[in-house]
C-alpha cells in the first residue's frame, strides 16, 4: 500500500495497530489505532483511565514535539523519540510505567494509563 501523504521518509517504527513515520527534517507522523494516545493527537476529551474509546486515523497526522527528532521507536502501544537535543519523548499506553515511574501514574486506586 503507497501511503500518497508521507515523503522524505528517513524512518519507520511499527506498533501493535499504528506505526510512525521520521522524515529527514526532523518531523513524526503517526496514522493508525490511536485509542491510547500512540498516536500522539491531542488528549482532550480522552479519558485517561478506562473505559477508553477506539479511535483512529487513516491518513498520516503530525506529532507535534518541541524539538527536531533523530530516531523512533515503538512499542506495544506507545512510542519514543529521541531528539537532536537529546531529550526523550515518549506518548501512548503508559498501563506499566513503560513511559513514566513518575508517581502520579503509579496509584493503584486512581491509575493513568495514558500519556499524550
Amino acid at each position: 500500500m503507497l501511503i500518497k501523504d508521507l515523503s522524505n521518509v528517513k524512518m519507520i517504527s511499527c506498533g501493535s495497530d499504528h506505526f510512525l513515520s521520521l522524515s529527514n527534517d526532523g518531523k513524526v507522523y503517526a496514522m493508525g489505532d490511536d485509542t491510547f494516545g500512540q498516536c500522539g493527537q491531542s488528549g482532550e476529551n480522552r479519558s485517561t483511565t478506562a473505559p477508553f474509546f477506539e479511535k483512529r486515523y487513516g491518513k498520516p497526522q503530525l506529532v507535534v514535539l518541541p524539538e527536531k527528532v533523530v530516531k523512533i521507536v515503538s512499542g506495544y502501544r506507545h512510542n519514543m523519540a529521541i531528539t537532536d537535543q537529546g531529550n526523550l519523548f515518549g506518548w501512548g499506553y503508559n498501563n506499566q510505567q513503560q513511559l513514566s515511574y513518575a508517581e502520579n501514574y503509579a496509584q493503584e486506586e486512581n491509575p493513568w494509563h495514558a500519556i499524550f
